[in-house]
């Protein structure tokens, strides 16, 4: 903070408990895991926000977030194992049930049961991942997301975990698709990729909307931007926006993606994309498209971060990938390397923004606004989705 005690961009760096940004955060529910990688029966430790976490699916299949460590000693609870829809600690046998209430002391003569609680978080499933509530007080409604809601296929994609600041995420504009994606673009021979974007922003009663237009042109041109002409940020982290799908095999297939992705920060020096895709295909269409994208997008994502850092080490280029790799994973490792070179916010020195800038710029003011006016005590803005899927408007615009 400045002499006078206002917040400035590098104040919301910090994430963990009692930071302004953290607070904030924890004021909305948020996804900690994909929902295929928690297995029934197996605790896992979970950081999120600065603080760790035990995360564990009951043999009903109810997924619980619950404290990192035993109230008894100390012990991580990831190190126990599950019976039934309770935790039991490896160290000394202390179990307890999915609402954090100790259920059994087993060499304790005289057990005090009913003194002993493990702390809780709320837990939700949807669209494939697994969201908890992490502040301190009741938890607001859970906000579906219409666009995902629509009947077709949807896919969480395996999580993305960057060793950068979240805000190098955030601050990820449109146009950077040319240059960051040429690349993709020149194996994929997709030439919509190489048109310079501009756009402009509005504030909306959720958070923001893009609209993008070709530069030099009043808007579209050629169909070169289609349903892409406009995309939003749904405060406080989440982007969503429509692409031509990047599936193999169906790249061809005019079909359009609307895409979800919620940001969330590990620690300070790291975050998390929860990245979920919306297809329209239904029935037996559906079912082989998922099947297909989660083949290709496990296969690829046990090898994407490594060839990554070989980039950031200049033992190889982007131009070097693999010409049969998925353009969803090339797109991952070309903003990979170009998000983490960044470092963090206050060892990069003083930024040159220009007017191209303008998406960053209003979400760096409706943060600071936002999080200034909770650590002031004051009214915060109630951030309210619409009843549609803002998909129907990006259709609208595209003429589709």
């Amino acid at each position: 903070m400045d002499g006078n005690g206002h917040l400035e961009f590098a104040d919301l760096e910090g994430v963990g408990p009692g930071t302004p940004a953290g607070l904030y955060f924890r004021r909305f529910w948020q996804p900690v895991i994909r929902a295929r990688d928690l297995p029934p029966g197996r605790p896992k430790p979970l950081e999120m926000l600065g603080e760790k976490f035990t995360i564990y699916r009951g043999e009903g299949g109810v997924a619980h977030v619950v404290a990192y460590r035993c109230p008894h000693r100390g012990t991580p609870l990831s190190l126990g194992w599950v019976e039934g829809d309770t935790l039991r600690c490896r160290y000394h046998g202390w179990r307890f049930d999915g609402d954090g209430r100790c259920v059994e002391q087993p060499n304790e003569d005289r057990p005090f049961c009913a003194r002993v609680t493990l702390r809780r978080y709320p837990t939700r499933e949807y669209a494939g991942l697994v969201f908890a509530y992490l502040g301190d007080d009741a938890p607001p409604p859970f906000r579906n997301l219409p666009d995902l809601d629509l009947p077709g296929a949807i896919v969480a994609d395996p999580v993305e975990i960057l060793p950068c600041n979240y805000w190098n995420k955030f601050d990820n504009d449109h146009g950077h698709i040319p240059w960051v994606h040429r690349a993709t673009g020149l194996r994929k021979g997709r030439k919509d990729i190489f048109v310079l974007r501009q756009e402009t922003m509005t504030e909306t009663p959720f958070g923001m909307q893009s609209t993008r237009f070709v530069k030099g042109a009043a808007g579209d041109v050629g169909g070169a931007l289609g349903m892409g002409q406009l995309s939003y940020f749904i405060m406080p982290n989440i982007r969503l926006f429509f692409v031509r799908t990047r599936a193999k095999g169906y790249e061809d297939s005019g079909l359009w993606d609307s895409k979800a992705v919620w940001v969330v920060p590990i620690n300070d020096h790291k975050f998390a994309a929860f990245d979920v895709t919306y297809t329209p295909l239904e029935g037996k269409d559906a079912e082989a498209f998922v099947e297909s994208r989660y083949r290709q997008q496990e296969a690829e994502a046990e090898t994407r971060w490594d060839l990554a850092h070989k980039i950031m080490a200049g033992e190889m280029t982007l131009e070097d990938l693999p010409d049969d790799m998925g353009a969803y994973t090339s797109f991952a490792i070309e903003d990979y390397v170009t998000q983490v070179g960044m470092g963090p916010l206050k060892g990069r020195g003083k930024e040159n923004l220009a007017a191209t800038d303008v998406k960053l710029a209003l979400l760096r003011r409706l943060w600071l606004r936002e999080v200034g006016a909770l650590t002031a005590g004051k009214a915060l803005k109630d951030w309210t989705l619409p009843s549609e899927p803002l998909v129907y408007r990006a259709k609208a615009a595209a003429g589709v």
